[in-house]
């Protein structure tokens, strides 16, 4: 909806100062670039004529992304910010979007020279930008979706539930880079234990274990994936499983978007497997523990959260500050069995 009555100035303003061509500086984090589909997508609509290309970090390029132009690839280990910046220069952007709030990102929008480099205060980056916003809520209490949607305010107010993250796989992407261990598409329910943030966002294995065993026991076929580290503890997870399968470390990010395409549910922490199911509209059981749903829930109508608001949470630390990790301990293993199966039977009652 575009800005009007006492905003008309504003929105005056903004319509001789809409975008011929601009660039998004998206997220480094997996989850957060995902959530950041839910600003492309409302860019697009509000400039349809605009040029709309996309800066993404390196590894995370493979993902069908949202966008009408090119997604240009940052090294952050090959280049500085700072010089990726100034190659942006000639590219004829009017406007540039920082949606990370690193110091860093703003940075790189500043040397680019783009003449408007919108984003957030902060980290002493406001002389970066121009314009630098003021956050219109307290830190954390709306969706980090619906931060990145605000900068869009000069020229259109929009929601998180208007434009929730998604990506649209186009015909035969899912079956070209599913992994051939599911080729055959026997139904399956994948486990993601792993949170690269830290162990304060990880419901215990032993937890996932008792899980696997009573999806299994159920008739589901049990995937576990992650990174190469989380190997032996997905192999705690699925060990006498029939058909229990250990991807961790062997699913590249095109094999496991392929792969949770596929899925009939993934149960995972907070963490960019989550946003990934949420972006492709799987059924999924989010699991909280250090962080806040508010700030960071899965934006997906088939996605139920489980979270112990505890005393001491929402702490956003990487490691339990008290050392009990009481948010995710007792979140039992028995009450996420008993929504899974129900998940996992409403699912197959609407098919």
């Amino acid at each position: 909806m575009v800005s009007s009555g006492k905003d008309a100035p504003q929105a005056a303003r903004a319509a001789e100062e809409a975008p011929t061509a601009l660039l998004v500086r998206t997220p480094n984090w997996l989850g957060d670039l995902l959530v950041s589909t839910s600003f492309i997508q409302a860019a697009l609509q509000c400039f349809p004529a605009a040029r709309i290309d996309l800066v993404v970090r390196r590894g995370l390029e493979d993902l069908p992304l949202p966008h009408r132009g090119t997604i240009l690839t940052f090294d952050r280990h090959a280049e500085s910010a700072g010089a990726f910046g100034s190659r942006l220069k000639g590219r004829g952007y009017s406007h540039l979007f920082v949606l990370p709030p690193s110091f860093s990102a703003a940075w790189m929008a500043f040397r680019s020279r783009v003449p408007r480099r919108i984003g957030y205060r902060g980290q002493a980056r406001g002389w970066l930008l121009r314009p630098a916003h003021d956050h219109r809520h307290p830190p954390r209490s709306v969706h980090l979706a619906q931060e990145y949607l605000d900068l869009l305010r000069p020229w259109m107010q929009a929601t998180a539930a208007q434009f929730p993250a998604r990506l649209a796989l186009p015909p035969g992407w899912a079956e070209a880079h599913r992994p051939a261990e599911l080729a055959a598409q026997a139904p399956f329910v994948v486990l993601a234990p792993g949170a690269e943030y830290g162990p304060a966002k990880q419901w215990p294995g032993e937890y996932y274990r008792e899980t696997a065993v009573a999806l299994h026991g159920a008739g589901w076929r049990v995937v576990v994936v992650g990174l190469a580290k989380e190997r032996a503890l997905a192999e705690n997870i699925v060990q006498g499983l029939p058909e229990g399968l250990n991807l961790c470390g062997k699913t590249g990010l095109k094999a496991l978007t392929a792969l949770l395409a596929g899925a009939a549910l993934l149960i995972s922490n907070d963490s960019g497997a989550m946003h990934l199911a949420a972006a492709l509209g799987l059924p999924q059981l989010a699991l909280f523990g250090s962080t806040n749903p508010v700030w960071t829930a899965p934006l997906n109508p088939r996605a139920e959260l489980l979270y112990r608001a505890e005393p001491c949470s929402p702490c956003y630390a990487r490691v339990c500050p008290l050392g009990h990790l009481r948010c995710l301990v007792d979140l039992r293993p028995e009450g996420v069995i008993a929504r899974a199966l129900q998940l996992l039977e409403r699912s197959a009652g609407s098919q």
